[in-house]
Protein backbone atom coordinates (compact mmCIF):
# COMPACT_ATOMS: atom_id res chain seq x y z
CA UNK A 1 0.00 0.00 0.00
CA UNK A 2 0.90 3.70 -0.72
CA UNK A 3 1.57 4.35 2.93
CA UNK A 4 3.58 1.50 3.51
CA UNK A 5 6.02 2.02 0.28
CA UNK A 6 6.46 5.94 1.72
CA UNK A 7 7.25 4.40 5.34
CA UNK A 8 9.73 2.26 4.36
CA UNK A 9 11.56 4.60 1.44
CA UNK A 10 11.32 6.75 4.63
CA UNK A 11 13.15 4.62 7.27
CA UNK A 12 15.81 4.06 4.59
CA UNK A 13 16.29 7.44 3.91
CA UNK A 14 16.62 8.10 7.75
CA UNK A 15 18.87 4.85 8.07
CA UNK A 16 20.88 6.86 6.01
CA UNK A 17 21.41 10.15 7.44
CA UNK A 18 21.22 9.46 11.15
CA UNK A 19 19.93 11.68 13.39
CA UNK A 20 19.80 13.98 16.00
CA UNK A 21 23.48 14.86 17.08
CA UNK A 22 22.94 15.64 20.87
CA UNK A 23 23.91 14.25 24.06
CA UNK A 24 21.80 12.63 25.95
CA UNK A 25 21.58 10.95 29.71
CA UNK A 26 21.10 7.40 28.43
CA UNK A 27 24.68 7.86 27.04
CA UNK A 28 25.96 9.70 30.47
CA UNK A 29 27.53 8.03 33.24
CA UNK A 30 28.02 4.68 31.28
CA UNK A 31 28.87 1.68 33.28
CA UNK A 32 28.63 -1.91 32.13
CA UNK A 33 26.21 -2.78 34.75
CA UNK A 34 23.90 -0.07 31.90
CA UNK A 35 24.80 -2.54 29.07
CA UNK A 36 23.62 -5.39 30.55
CA UNK A 37 20.37 -4.62 32.78
CA UNK A 38 17.40 -5.79 32.40
CA UNK A 39 14.57 -3.53 32.27
CA UNK A 40 11.90 -3.64 35.00
CA UNK A 41 8.92 -1.72 33.62
CA UNK A 42 5.22 -3.13 33.56
CA UNK A 43 3.65 -3.27 29.74
CA UNK A 44 1.13 -0.37 29.83
CA UNK A 45 -2.52 -1.80 28.72
CA UNK A 46 -2.20 1.19 26.25
CA UNK A 47 0.58 1.86 24.54
CA UNK A 48 1.01 6.16 23.33
CA UNK A 49 3.94 6.75 21.46
CA UNK A 50 6.08 7.79 24.24
CA UNK A 51 5.54 4.68 25.93
CA UNK A 52 6.42 3.10 23.04
CA UNK A 53 9.79 5.29 22.69
CA UNK A 54 10.50 4.97 25.94
CA UNK A 55 10.53 1.04 26.21
CA UNK A 56 12.27 0.73 22.71
CA UNK A 57 15.65 2.68 24.07
CA UNK A 58 15.28 0.68 27.34
CA UNK A 59 15.06 -2.29 25.10
CA UNK A 60 17.25 -1.86 22.14
CA UNK A 61 20.28 -4.48 21.26
CA UNK A 62 21.51 -1.59 19.06
CA UNK A 63 21.48 1.23 22.00
CA UNK A 64 23.11 -1.34 24.25
CA UNK A 65 25.91 -1.76 21.51
CA UNK A 66 26.34 1.74 21.44
CA UNK A 67 27.00 1.47 25.48
CA UNK A 68 29.51 -0.88 24.84
CA UNK A 69 31.33 1.24 22.09
CA UNK A 70 31.23 4.17 23.99
CA UNK A 71 32.75 2.41 26.69
CA UNK A 72 35.13 0.82 24.53
CA UNK A 73 36.26 4.69 23.37
CA UNK A 74 36.57 5.75 26.46
CA UNK A 75 39.75 2.70 27.55
CA UNK A 76 41.17 3.80 24.34
CA UNK A 77 41.22 7.31 25.58
CA UNK A 78 42.53 6.16 28.74
CA UNK A 79 45.05 4.11 26.91
CA UNK A 80 46.44 7.20 25.11
CA UNK A 81 46.55 9.28 28.00
CA UNK A 82 48.85 6.09 29.71
CA UNK A 83 50.96 6.35 26.94
CA UNK A 84 52.66 8.92 28.93
CA UNK A 85 53.58 7.03 31.74
CA UNK A 86 56.96 5.41 32.12
CA UNK A 87 57.25 1.56 32.63
CA UNK A 88 58.73 -0.01 35.79
CA UNK A 89 59.57 -3.76 35.82
CA UNK A 90 61.34 -5.98 38.39
CA UNK A 91 63.14 -9.07 36.93
CA UNK A 92 65.56 -11.15 38.85
CA UNK A 93 67.44 -14.52 37.46
CA UNK A 94 69.01 -17.46 39.57
CA UNK A 95 71.58 -19.85 38.31
CA UNK A 96 73.35 -23.18 39.42
CA UNK A 97 76.80 -24.32 38.11
CA UNK A 98 77.99 -27.79 38.86
CA UNK A 99 81.52 -28.06 38.18
CA UNK A 100 82.49 -31.97 38.61
CA UNK A 101 86.96 -31.25 38.69
CA UNK A 102 86.68 -28.40 41.06
CA UNK A 103 90.40 -27.11 42.49
CA UNK A 104 91.31 -28.33 45.71
CA UNK A 105 89.05 -26.49 48.74
CA UNK A 106 86.89 -25.50 46.12
CA UNK A 107 82.81 -25.79 46.36
CA UNK A 108 81.73 -27.82 43.14
CA UNK A 109 78.19 -26.39 43.23
CA UNK A 110 77.73 -22.67 42.65
CA UNK A 111 74.57 -20.86 42.70
CA UNK A 112 74.15 -17.32 42.03
CA UNK A 113 71.56 -14.71 41.34
CA UNK A 114 70.89 -11.25 40.46
CA UNK A 115 67.92 -8.67 40.79
CA UNK A 116 67.61 -5.62 39.46
CA UNK A 117 64.68 -2.41 39.52
CA UNK A 118 63.93 -0.91 35.56
CA UNK A 119 62.60 2.46 34.75
CA UNK A 120 62.06 3.39 31.31
CA UNK A 121 60.66 6.77 29.53
CA UNK A 122 59.73 7.96 26.64
CA UNK A 123 61.06 11.90 26.85
CA UNK A 124 60.12 12.52 23.15
CA UNK A 125 58.89 10.65 19.91
CA UNK A 126 57.96 13.31 17.95
CA UNK A 127 54.55 13.95 19.58
CA UNK A 128 53.07 10.54 18.29
CA UNK A 129 51.12 9.93 22.08
CA UNK A 130 49.81 13.83 21.58
CA UNK A 131 48.24 13.18 18.29
CA UNK A 132 47.43 9.80 19.07
CA UNK A 133 45.54 10.99 22.36
CA UNK A 134 43.53 13.54 20.45
CA UNK A 135 42.81 11.03 18.10
CA UNK A 136 41.29 8.82 20.38
CA UNK A 137 39.63 11.41 22.00
CA UNK A 138 37.80 12.53 18.75
CA UNK A 139 37.10 9.04 18.15
CA UNK A 140 35.63 9.41 22.09
CA UNK A 141 33.08 11.77 20.80
CA UNK A 142 32.16 10.00 17.31
CA UNK A 143 31.30 7.15 19.96
CA UNK A 144 28.68 9.10 21.45
CA UNK A 145 27.57 10.94 17.54
CA UNK A 146 27.04 6.85 17.01
CA UNK A 147 24.85 6.54 20.01
CA UNK A 148 22.81 9.46 19.37
CA UNK A 149 22.20 8.43 15.84
CA UNK A 150 21.08 5.06 17.28
CA UNK A 151 19.03 6.42 19.48
CA UNK A 152 16.91 9.02 16.81
CA UNK A 153 16.53 6.26 14.23
CA UNK A 154 14.95 4.24 17.09
CA UNK A 155 12.44 7.19 17.65
CA UNK A 156 11.92 7.68 13.92
CA UNK A 157 11.19 3.80 13.38
CA UNK A 158 8.40 4.25 16.30
CA UNK A 159 7.05 6.94 15.12
CA UNK A 160 6.89 5.25 11.73
CA UNK A 161 5.25 1.78 12.88
CA UNK A 162 3.27 4.22 14.95
CA UNK A 163 1.78 5.57 12.22
CA UNK A 164 1.20 2.63 10.92
CA UNK A 165 -0.81 1.13 13.15
CA UNK A 166 -2.92 3.83 13.16
CA UNK A 167 -3.87 3.50 9.22
CA UNK A 168 -3.78 0.48 9.59
CA UNK A 169 -6.99 0.10 12.66
CA UNK A 170 -8.68 2.91 10.25
CA UNK A 171 -8.68 1.11 7.18
CA UNK A 172 -10.26 -1.47 9.23
CA UNK A 173 -12.83 0.29 10.62
CA UNK A 174 -13.70 1.02 7.45
CA UNK A 175 -13.26 -2.61 5.92
CA UNK A 176 -16.00 -3.37 8.32
CA UNK A 177 -18.37 -0.17 7.81
CA UNK A 178 -18.08 -1.40 4.12
CA UNK A 179 -19.12 -5.22 5.15
CA UNK A 180 -22.62 -3.66 7.12
CA UNK A 181 -23.46 -1.47 4.41
CA UNK A 182 -23.02 -4.35 1.80
CA UNK A 183 -24.73 -6.74 3.90
CA UNK A 184 -27.84 -4.47 4.75
CA UNK A 185 -27.88 -4.56 0.50
CA UNK A 186 -27.60 -8.17 0.08
CA UNK A 187 -30.27 -8.69 2.90
CA UNK A 188 -32.48 -6.01 0.68
CA UNK A 189 -31.77 -7.68 -2.31
CA UNK A 190 -32.90 -10.77 -0.78
CA UNK A 191 -36.28 -9.44 0.08
CA UNK A 192 -36.48 -7.76 -3.61
CA UNK A 193 -36.23 -10.81 -5.15
CA UNK A 194 -38.25 -13.42 -2.47
CA UNK A 195 -41.02 -10.17 -3.43
CA UNK A 196 -40.38 -11.10 -7.33
CA UNK A 197 -39.16 -7.32 -8.09
CA UNK A 198 -35.69 -8.13 -8.44
CA UNK A 199 -34.03 -11.55 -9.91
CA UNK A 200 -31.50 -14.20 -8.68
CA UNK A 201 -28.68 -13.01 -10.48
CA UNK A 202 -28.83 -9.58 -9.18
CA UNK A 203 -29.39 -11.38 -5.77
CA UNK A 204 -25.93 -13.36 -6.72
CA UNK A 205 -24.28 -10.22 -7.79
CA UNK A 206 -24.55 -8.54 -4.49
CA UNK A 207 -24.46 -11.44 -2.21
CA UNK A 208 -20.58 -11.73 -4.24
CA UNK A 209 -19.61 -8.14 -3.30
CA UNK A 210 -20.78 -8.76 0.38
CA UNK A 211 -18.41 -12.13 0.00
CA UNK A 212 -15.71 -9.80 -1.20
CA UNK A 213 -16.16 -7.30 1.27
CA UNK A 214 -15.53 -10.12 4.21
CA UNK A 215 -12.40 -11.06 2.61
CA UNK A 216 -11.49 -7.48 2.19
CA UNK A 217 -12.00 -6.80 6.14
CA UNK A 218 -10.04 -10.49 7.04
CA UNK A 219 -6.99 -8.77 5.14
CA UNK A 220 -7.35 -5.57 6.58
CA UNK A 221 -7.05 -6.68 9.51
CA UNK A 222 -4.64 -9.03 8.94
CA UNK A 223 -2.56 -6.22 7.80
CA UNK A 224 -3.46 -4.57 11.00
CA UNK A 225 -1.50 -7.40 12.56
CA UNK A 226 1.31 -7.21 10.82
CA UNK A 227 1.81 -3.79 11.66
CA UNK A 228 1.48 -4.41 15.36
CA UNK A 229 4.12 -7.28 14.85
CA UNK A 230 6.48 -4.65 13.26
CA UNK A 231 6.31 -2.51 16.38
CA UNK A 232 6.61 -5.69 18.61
CA UNK A 233 9.86 -6.26 16.66
CA UNK A 234 10.97 -3.08 17.34
CA UNK A 235 10.03 -2.93 20.97
CA UNK A 236 11.66 -6.46 20.99
CA UNK A 237 8.50 -7.77 22.68
CA UNK A 238 7.47 -11.37 22.47
CA UNK A 239 4.93 -13.20 20.00
CA UNK A 240 2.78 -13.67 22.76
CA UNK A 241 2.25 -9.95 24.09
CA UNK A 242 -0.53 -7.79 22.66
CA UNK A 243 -0.58 -4.23 22.15
CA UNK A 244 -2.97 -1.45 21.37
CA UNK A 245 -1.88 1.62 20.92
CA UNK A 246 -3.81 4.89 21.68
CA UNK A 247 -5.50 6.99 18.74
CA UNK A 248 -4.41 10.44 18.18
CA UNK A 249 -7.01 12.84 16.42
CA UNK A 250 -5.22 14.02 13.28
CA UNK A 251 -6.93 17.09 11.81
CA UNK A 252 -6.96 18.85 8.07
CA UNK A 253 -4.72 20.95 10.00
CA UNK A 254 -1.77 18.90 10.63
CA UNK A 255 -2.28 17.48 7.02
CA UNK A 256 -2.16 20.52 5.63
CA UNK A 257 0.35 22.47 7.99
CA UNK A 258 3.26 24.71 6.60
CA UNK A 259 6.85 23.51 6.41
CA UNK A 260 9.59 25.81 6.26
CA UNK A 261 11.58 26.59 3.45
CA UNK A 262 13.40 23.72 1.88
CA UNK A 263 17.03 26.10 1.63
CA UNK A 264 15.92 26.81 5.32
CA UNK A 265 15.63 22.65 6.24
CA UNK A 266 18.88 21.94 4.19
CA UNK A 267 21.15 24.30 6.12
CA UNK A 268 19.22 23.52 9.51
CA UNK A 269 20.24 19.77 8.84
CA UNK A 270 23.45 20.17 7.49
CA UNK A 271 24.49 21.56 10.53
CA UNK A 272 23.51 18.48 12.74
CA UNK A 273 23.03 15.55 10.93
CA UNK A 274 25.76 12.95 12.56
CA UNK A 275 27.03 11.36 9.65
CA UNK A 276 27.67 14.96 8.35
CA UNK A 277 29.78 15.81 12.15
CA UNK A 278 30.97 12.22 12.26
CA UNK A 279 32.50 13.46 8.73
CA UNK A 280 34.17 16.76 10.24
CA UNK A 281 35.56 15.02 12.99
CA UNK A 282 37.32 12.46 10.36
CA UNK A 283 39.31 15.31 9.24
CA UNK A 284 40.78 16.35 12.54
CA UNK A 285 41.60 12.51 12.65
CA UNK A 286 42.85 12.40 9.12
CA UNK A 287 45.46 15.13 10.10
CA UNK A 288 46.74 13.54 13.30
CA UNK A 289 47.87 10.72 11.12
CA UNK A 290 49.87 12.53 8.88
CA UNK A 291 51.28 14.33 12.00
CA UNK A 292 52.16 10.91 13.34
CA UNK A 293 53.25 9.11 9.73
CA UNK A 294 55.57 12.00 9.51
CA UNK A 295 57.20 11.24 13.00
CA UNK A 296 58.55 8.36 11.47
CA UNK A 297 61.32 10.60 10.12
CA UNK A 298 62.27 12.64 14.20
CA UNK A 299 64.50 11.19 16.52
CA UNK A 300 63.47 9.37 19.94
CA UNK A 301 64.91 10.43 22.78
CA UNK A 302 64.33 7.54 26.31
CA UNK A 303 65.60 8.23 29.67
CA UNK A 304 66.48 4.85 31.61
CA UNK A 305 67.12 4.30 34.70
CA UNK A 306 67.85 0.97 37.18
CA UNK A 307 69.05 -0.76 40.80
CA UNK A 308 70.28 -3.55 41.12
CA UNK A 309 72.64 -6.20 42.85
CA UNK A 310 73.48 -10.04 43.06
CA UNK A 311 74.81 -12.81 45.10
CA UNK A 312 77.32 -15.36 44.11
CA UNK A 313 77.54 -19.03 46.43
CA UNK A 314 80.90 -19.55 48.25
CA UNK A 315 81.39 -15.96 49.46
CA UNK A 316 80.41 -13.69 52.01
CA UNK A 317 76.77 -13.77 53.49
CA UNK A 318 73.75 -13.56 51.39
CA UNK A 319 72.73 -9.73 52.47
CA UNK A 320 76.56 -8.82 52.41
CA UNK A 321 76.88 -9.29 49.15
CA UNK A 322 73.77 -7.89 48.31
CA UNK A 323 74.48 -4.47 50.00
CA UNK A 324 78.02 -4.30 48.68
CA UNK A 325 76.69 -5.02 45.27
CA UNK A 326 73.72 -2.76 45.11
CA UNK A 327 74.38 -0.30 42.24
CA UNK A 328 72.26 2.26 40.48
CA UNK A 329 72.07 3.78 37.05
CA UNK A 330 70.66 6.19 35.07
CA UNK A 331 71.40 6.80 31.50
CA UNK A 332 69.80 8.79 28.20
CA UNK A 333 69.18 7.35 24.83
CA UNK A 334 69.19 9.11 21.34
CA UNK A 335 67.66 7.23 18.27
CA UNK A 336 68.24 8.58 14.87
CA UNK A 337 66.50 6.90 11.78
CA UNK A 338 68.59 7.13 8.72
CA UNK A 339 66.63 5.05 6.53
CA UNK A 340 64.01 2.75 7.24
CA UNK A 341 63.66 1.41 3.27
CA UNK A 342 60.82 4.23 2.71
CA UNK A 343 58.55 3.03 4.82
CA UNK A 344 58.09 6.62 6.32
CA UNK A 345 57.57 8.35 3.31
CA UNK A 346 54.53 5.59 1.96
CA UNK A 347 53.22 5.89 5.60
CA UNK A 348 53.29 9.70 5.11
CA UNK A 349 51.91 9.37 1.86
CA UNK A 350 49.27 6.98 2.65
CA UNK A 351 47.48 9.08 5.46
CA UNK A 352 47.30 11.87 2.96
CA UNK A 353 45.18 9.92 0.41
CA UNK A 354 43.00 8.92 3.71
CA UNK A 355 42.30 12.54 4.31
CA UNK A 356 41.27 13.00 0.77
CA UNK A 357 38.67 10.87 1.68
CA UNK A 358 37.05 13.81 4.05
CA UNK A 359 36.31 16.03 0.87
CA UNK A 360 34.52 13.36 -0.81
CA UNK A 361 32.51 12.18 1.85
CA UNK A 362 31.48 15.61 2.67
CA UNK A 363 30.48 16.27 -1.03
CA UNK A 364 28.61 12.75 -1.50
CA UNK A 365 26.72 13.52 2.10
CA UNK A 366 25.49 17.14 0.92
CA UNK A 367 24.52 15.75 -2.26
CA UNK A 368 22.25 13.14 -0.81
CA UNK A 369 20.85 15.09 1.63
CA UNK A 370 20.15 17.75 -0.95
CA UNK A 371 18.30 15.19 -3.18
CA UNK A 372 16.88 13.51 0.13
CA UNK A 373 15.08 16.80 0.84
CA UNK A 374 14.14 17.63 -2.25
CA UNK A 375 11.86 14.11 -2.80
CA UNK A 376 10.43 14.57 0.95
CA UNK A 377 8.88 17.71 -0.61
CA UNK A 378 8.01 16.84 -3.54
CA UNK A 379 6.13 13.64 -1.55
CA UNK A 380 4.82 15.82 0.91
CA UNK A 381 3.00 18.72 -2.00
CA UNK A 382 1.52 15.42 -3.48
CA UNK A 383 0.23 13.94 -0.11
CA UNK A 384 -1.38 17.21 0.65
CA UNK A 385 -3.02 17.56 -3.35
CA UNK A 386 -4.21 13.76 -2.85
CA UNK A 387 -5.85 14.79 0.31
CA UNK A 388 -7.77 17.97 -0.59
CA UNK A 389 -8.82 16.15 -3.88
CA UNK A 390 -9.67 13.06 -1.77
CA UNK A 391 -11.40 14.70 0.17
CA UNK A 392 -14.19 16.27 -2.60
CA UNK A 393 -14.28 12.79 -4.19
CA UNK A 394 -15.23 11.28 -1.13
CA UNK A 395 -18.16 13.86 -0.93
CA UNK A 396 -19.41 13.15 -4.33
CA UNK A 397 -18.67 9.47 -4.18
CA UNK A 398 -20.95 9.50 -1.02
CA UNK A 399 -23.59 11.43 -2.42
CA UNK A 400 -23.45 8.97 -5.48
CA UNK A 401 -23.67 6.03 -3.47
CA UNK A 402 -26.38 7.45 -1.42
CA UNK A 403 -28.77 8.30 -4.55
CA UNK A 404 -27.71 4.90 -6.45
CA UNK A 405 -28.55 2.76 -3.03
CA UNK A 406 -32.19 4.47 -3.06
CA UNK A 407 -32.54 4.08 -7.04
CA UNK A 408 -31.81 0.21 -6.83
CA UNK A 409 -34.43 0.19 -3.99
CA UNK A 410 -36.82 1.62 -6.46
CA UNK A 411 -35.71 -0.73 -9.05
CA UNK A 412 -34.25 2.36 -11.02
CA UNK A 413 -30.89 0.57 -11.02
CA UNK A 414 -29.07 -2.58 -11.81
CA UNK A 415 -26.98 -4.28 -9.60
CA UNK A 416 -23.91 -3.38 -11.75
CA UNK A 417 -24.72 0.12 -11.26
CA UNK A 418 -24.79 -0.38 -7.24
CA UNK A 419 -21.69 -2.04 -7.27
CA UNK A 420 -19.99 0.32 -8.74
CA UNK A 421 -20.68 2.93 -6.21
CA UNK A 422 -20.35 0.84 -3.71
CA UNK A 423 -16.38 0.25 -4.92
CA UNK A 424 -16.55 3.79 -5.75
CA UNK A 425 -16.94 5.47 -2.68
CA UNK A 426 -14.87 1.91 -0.92
CA UNK A 427 -12.12 3.10 -2.99
CA UNK A 428 -12.72 6.93 -2.56
CA UNK A 429 -12.50 6.70 1.39
CA UNK A 430 -9.23 4.57 1.40
CA UNK A 431 -7.63 6.89 -1.12
CA UNK A 432 -8.08 9.80 1.20
CA UNK A 433 -6.76 7.64 4.41
CA UNK A 434 -3.47 6.89 2.45
CA UNK A 435 -3.46 10.48 1.49
CA UNK A 436 -3.99 11.46 5.13
CA UNK A 437 -1.07 9.45 6.76
CA UNK A 438 1.44 9.92 3.51
CA UNK A 439 1.21 14.21 4.18
CA UNK A 440 1.45 13.32 8.10
CA UNK A 441 4.64 10.76 7.74
CA UNK A 442 6.15 13.38 5.02
CA UNK A 443 5.31 16.65 7.31
CA UNK A 444 6.87 14.75 10.73
CA UNK A 445 9.99 14.13 8.54
CA UNK A 446 10.66 17.08 6.62
CA UNK A 447 10.22 19.20 10.30
CA UNK A 448 12.53 15.88 11.58
CA UNK A 449 15.45 17.73 9.69
CA UNK A 450 14.44 21.23 10.26
CA UNK A 451 13.89 20.85 14.00
CA UNK A 452 15.86 17.33 14.85
CA UNK A 453 12.72 16.09 16.89
CA UNK A 454 10.56 13.40 16.27
CA UNK A 455 7.12 13.95 17.45
CA UNK A 456 3.65 12.42 17.12
CA UNK A 457 1.97 15.34 18.02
Amino acid sequence: MEIQRLTYSCMAILATFGAKAQTTDIFTDITPETVTSETTRQTPSTWTFNDCLDWAIANSTEVRRNLLAILKADEDTGAAKDAWLPSVGFSTSHNFTNYPSPRDGSDGNIYNSAYSVNASWTVWEGNIRKYRLESARLAQRQARIAGDETLMNLKLGVLQAYLDIMYAREAVTIARQTLEVSTTQTERARKLTEAGRSSKVDLAQIESQMAQDQYNLVQAESNYASAKRRMKEILSLGFDSDMEVADVNFSDGDVNAPLPEITRTYSLAAEWLPSIRSNEINKDIYANDVKIAKAGNLPTIALQGGIGSGYVSGGTSWGSQMKHGLNENIGLSLSVPIYDGNATRRAVAKARLNALEYDINRSDLLDDLSQTLENLYIEAANAKAKYVSGQKQLEATQLTSTLVDRQFELGLVNPLELLTAHNNLLNARLELLQSKFMAILSNKTINFYATQNVELQ
